[in-house]
């Protein structure tokens, strides 16, 4: 009777040779998941920021609200814009006096509803917050309450705003915009929503990028943002059809420019 040799070593050996993956299938397999992450990495960022955009209207609407509240408790005078320095000219739309700051915190929950939710993180940063002989910085521009509006044209500028200073005052008024600005002097620029979340640029920027200095939010990717009105209607504005205001009353070309 003849009977069948099995050379089992030899079959182990293939079989542990084709359970195994070569180099080649390897760096394929992991080529194709780099390739993946690639595509869902920017549509998760994306998702994100319209989801900040969101989040972003709502505290708009809340900081809003909170203005027109205390303007009802005080003889319909919404809350100032103003500064903690003797003169109160040397004023700016993204900073609270300490005295606005308490009147306003009487009327919401903290703080954070003062930030655009993109721009959170700098701002929790004592050097972005705390400005002394100023008061603190916000996460927006904040157009109530300030004096001598419209301030002066500069270079740069074309564009004037009027102040509400009450909350009977032209419904159609803008007190409250995201925080699109450029300050060269100060070196900061502020676009806290692209395509894919904000973009900030502060000294390092300035130090890496000469030409940083004649930049505005639209050149760091910019979309717009979201601009509230007195009437307390939200509605967001692409940057192309934002207009560039002065954001400081006496510092001129010194001073910081807000887009709304």
């Amino acid at each position: 009777m003849m009977h069948r040799v099995v050379d089992y070593p030899r079959s182990l050996a293939r079989r542990q040779v084709n359970a195994g993956f070569t180099l080649i299938e390897l760096l394929v397999v992991i080529a194709i998941i780099a390739i993946l992450a690639g595509m869902l990495l920017p549509a998760l960022a994306g998702a994100k920021e319209r989801a900040n955009r969101t989040a972003c209207l709502n505290n708009t609407r809340q900081f809003i609200l909170a203005a027109q509240i205390y303007a009802l408790d005080n003889d319909d005078e919404l809350p100032r814009g103003g500064t903690d320095k003797a003169d109160q000219k040397d004023t700016h739309t993204p900073v609270f006096s300490t005295q606005t700051q308490s009147n306003l915190l009487s009327y919401s929950k903290d703080l954070k509803s003062f930030d655009c939710p993109n721009l959170r993180n700098w701002l929790r940063r004592p050097d972005w917050r705390n400005h002394p002989d100023y008061g603190i910085a916000i996460g927006y521009h904040y157009l109530g309450g300030h004096g001598n509006t419209p301030w002066e044209l500069i270079d740069g500028v074309t564009n004037t705003w009027i102040s509400p200073k009450r909350s009977s005052d032209g419904p159609a008024l803008v007190l409250v915009a995201d925080l699109n600005v450029d300050s060269p002097a100060y070196q900061r620029i502020l676009a806290p929503h692209t395509a894919r979340g904000p973009f900030i640029a502060e000294n390092d920027y300035f130090d890496n990028h000469p030409a940083a200095f004649d930049q505005r939010p639209v050149d760091l990717g910019a979309k717009g943002g979201n601009v509230g009105l007195l009437d307390g209607s939200v509605a967001w504005k692409n940057i192309d059809t934002m207009r560039r205001y002065r954001g400081s009353q006496i510092w001129g070309a010194d001073g910081c420019y807000g887009y709304w």
